[in-house]
C-alpha cells in the first residue's frame, strides 16, 4: 500500500511529462534506471484505456487545486491489477536507483587520515 501511495505521488507529480511525452529528466546517476522505467511506464500507459489516461491526466491537473481535491472525482483510484502492475514498475526502479547509490558510495571511498595528514605538518602551541 505504500509503494501504491508514493507511485501515485510520484504519478501525479510527474505526471505531465510523461502523459505529455515529453523527455523526462534523468539524475547523472540514474540514466540507466530512468531509460528501463521510463520504458516500463510507456508500456503500462499504453494499457490505459482513453478513460482511465483522461482521470490521471485531470487528477494531475488538479493535484493543487482545493476544490477538485474535495471532489469525488479526486478519489477515483485505478483498477487494482493496474494500480499493482504500476507498483512493480516503480518497485524495479527504486530497486535499481538504490544499486546504483550502493555503488557510488562504494566509489567514494573516503580517505580517513586527511586530518591527519593536514594537521601532521602544523605545530600545536597549547
Amino acid at each position: 500500500a505504500l509503494v501504491v501511495g508514493a507511485g501515485l505521488c510520484l504519478l501525479r507529480s510527474t505526471s505531465l511529462p510523461f502523459l505529455a511525452g515529453q523527455p523526462a529528466a534523468t539524475g547523472r546517476h540514474g540514466h540507466t534506471a530512468m531509460r528501463g522505467f521510463k520504458e516500463d511506464f510507456e508500456s503500462w500507459r499504453a494499457a490505459l484505456t482513453p478513460e482511465e489516461k483522461k482521470m490521471v491526466q485531470n487528477q494531475a491537473t488538479g493535484e493543487y487545486n482545493k476544490k477538485f481535491r474535495k471532489s469525488p472525482e479526486f478519489s477515483k483510484n485505478l483498477p487494482d491489477e493496474k494500480l499493482k502492475s504500476f507498483a512493480n514498475i516503480l518497485g524495479k526502479f527504486f530497486d535499481t536507483e538504490a544499486a546504483d547509490y550502493k555503488k557510488e558510495l562504494e566509489r567514494k571511498v573516503p580517505n580517513y587520515n586527511q586530518l591527519l595528514e593536514k594537521a601532521g605538518d602544523k605545530v600545536m602551541d597549547l
